[in-house]
C-alpha cells in the first residue's frame, strides 16, 4: 500500500472509532423481500453471475504439468488443466461427440482425457486427439471439435474463470490499479493453501454475500467471538467499478494513533475485504488470507454454494504455526455455523411466510447497498436484453 493511502486509511478508521461513525450511504435502501426467492429473478441473476469471474482453484492444486481439477460453476461443468508452458486453461467438461462428461475424477494428473462413453480423447490443451473407428466420421474437422474453452486467468496465485465463452477477463482491471497493487503487496500470490471446503447452503446466494459485506452485525451477533477482535459498524469503503475494498478496524488500531506512519503496516490493525462482483471476496488478515466464492444454485433460488479457502503467507513449518492456522479456521467455522449461517438461514425461511414486504438497508450498510444496486441493475439489463431478443424473433 502506498504511504499516502496508508496514512489516509489509518486516519479514516481511527476517526470512525473516535466518533462511532462509518462510511455512510446517502440514504436508506428499501429492497423487496421477494428478491430472495423469486424464481424468474433468480434465473436472470444466474445469467448475470455467469458473465463474471470466479475462483475455481489455487495454484497449489495445479502444481505440475497435467494436473487438473473438475468443478461446476452455476451448473457449468469445468475441467481446469495445468499446461506444459505453466499456464492454466479451463474447458467445458463435456465431450464434443455425444455430450457425456469427459473427466469424472475431482483431481489428478493426466496427459490425455478420454470420455468413457466412446473413448474420444482430448489433450491437455483441449484438442481432439483421437476417436475409435474414425472412419465413421470422415469429413469431420477435428480442429473444430476440441473441448469448449472458457476465459481463464491466473492472478494472485488463484485461477479465475468466467463460465461464458468469449467473455472479457482481466482481474487487474477488475480490481483497479490501486487495489490490485495492494493485493499483490500482501504476498497472496505466493501463499500456501492450508485447506478448502465447500458448503451447500439453504439460503439465497445474495443472503450469503450480504453476510460478508456487513460490519454492522459484528458486535451485535458475534458478541463472544469476532467482536473481541474487530470494531463493529465501522467500515472504510472504496469502490472501483464492479469491485470494492471494505476495511474494518481491529480493536488495536488506536495504538498507532500517534505512531510514525513508516513504523507500522495498517494491515496489522485492520481486516480488508476485496470484493470482486458478484460473489468473490479476498479477505486479508495479519497472518492469513480467506478466499470466498459464493454462487447461486442452478435451479433453486433458496440454495447456494459457498467455497472458502484458508491461505497462509507460506507453508507452516512448525507445530505452532499449524496450531495458529487451525485456531483461525476453528474461529471462522464457529462464527459461520453457530452464528452467521444459523441466523441468516431464517431469512430464507421467513421470506415466504413472514408477511414482510420489504427490507431496509441502513445508511451504515453501504457495502450491502452497493451490492444490491448492482445486481438489481444487471438483472434488469438481462430482462431488457431478453425482451429485445423476443421482439426481434417475433413473426
Amino acid at each position: 500500500m502506498q504511504r499516502d493511502d496508508k496514512i489516509d486509511l489509518t486516519r479514516r478508521l481511527i476517526a470512525h472509532v473516535d466518533n462511532d461513525t462509518t462510511d455512510y450511504a446517502d440514504d436508506m435502501l428499501r429492497v423487496p423481500f421477494s428478491v430472495f426467492n423469486d424464481p424468474e429473478l433468480a434465473d436472470r441473476e444466474r445469467e448475470v453471475v455467469r458473465r463474471f469471474p470466479h475462483i475455481v482453484a489455487h495454484l497449489d492444486e495445479l502444481k505440475n504439468t497435467g494436473d487438473f481439477v473438475t468443478t461446476e460453476l452455476i451448473g457449468t461443468p469445468l475441467l481446469v488443466v495445468r499446461q506444459s508452458d505453466g499456464s492454466v486453461r479451463a474447458f467445458s467438461n463435456v465431450c464434443r461427440h455425444r455430450g457425456a462428461k469427459v473427466e469424472f475424477a475431482e483431481s489428478g494428473c493426466k496427459r490425455i482425457f478420454s470420455c468413457p462413453y466412446h473413448n474420444w480423447a482430448y489433450g491437455r490443451d483441449g484438442a481432439l486427439r483421437g476417436m475409435p473407428h474414425a472412419e465413421g466420421f470422415d469429413g469431420l474437422d477435428r480442429s473444430q471439435y476440441g473441448l469448449v474453452e472458457f476465459p481463464c486467468e491466473v492472478r494472485h496465485g488463484l485461477v479465475w474463470v468466467v463460465p461464458t465463452v468469449g467473455a472479457e477477463l482481466d482481474i487487474a482491471k477488475t480490481l483497479g490499479q490501486k487495489h490490485d497493487a495492494e493485493v499483490t503487496d500482501t504476498g497472496i500470490g505466493s501463499s500456501f493453501q492450508v485447506r478448502k471446503e465447500t458448503w451447500k447452503l439453504d439460503m439465497n446466494w445474495k443472503i450469503a454475500v450480504d453476510g460478508v459485506q456487513d460490519s454492522y452485525h459484528l458486535c451485535q451477533l458475534h458478541t463472544k467471538t469476532v467482536c473481541n477482535f474487530l470494531e463493529g459498524n465501522i467500515t472504510a469503503l472504496d469502490v472501483v467499478d464492479r469491485s470494492w475494498r471494505i476495511v474494518v478496524a481491529r480493536k488495536s488500531i488506536t495504538e498507532v494513533r500517534d505512531a510514525d506512519p513508516d513504523s507500522f503496516d495498517v494491515r496489522d490493525y485492520s481486516l480488508a475485504n476485496y470484493t470482486i462482483y458478484p460473489g468473490t471476496m479476498l479477505v486479508t488478515e495479519p497472518n492469513h488470507f480467506e478466499i470466498w466464492t459464493i454462487v447461486p444454485d442452478v435451479e433453486d433460488p433458496n440454495v447456494s454454494y459457498c467455497t472458502i479457502r484458508l491461505l497462509a503467507p507460506s507453508e507452516p513449518t512448525t507445530a505452532r504455526e499449524q496450531r495458529i492456522l487451525d485456531k483461525n479456521w476453528e474461529l471462522l467455522m464457529e462464527t459461520l455455523h453457530a452464528e452467521d449461517w444459523f441466523v441468516t438461514k431464517t431469512i430464507t425461511d421467513n421470506v415466504a411466510h413472514g408477511q414482510v414486504d420489504e427490507l431496509v438497508y441502513g445508511r451504515n450498510e453501504l457495502p450491502g447497498q452497493v451490492f444490491h444496486k448492482m445486481i438489481t441493475r444487471d438483472a434488469a439489463a438481462i430482462a431488457a436484453e431478453r425482451r429485445t431478443a423476443a421482439a426481434g424473433s417475433a413473426p
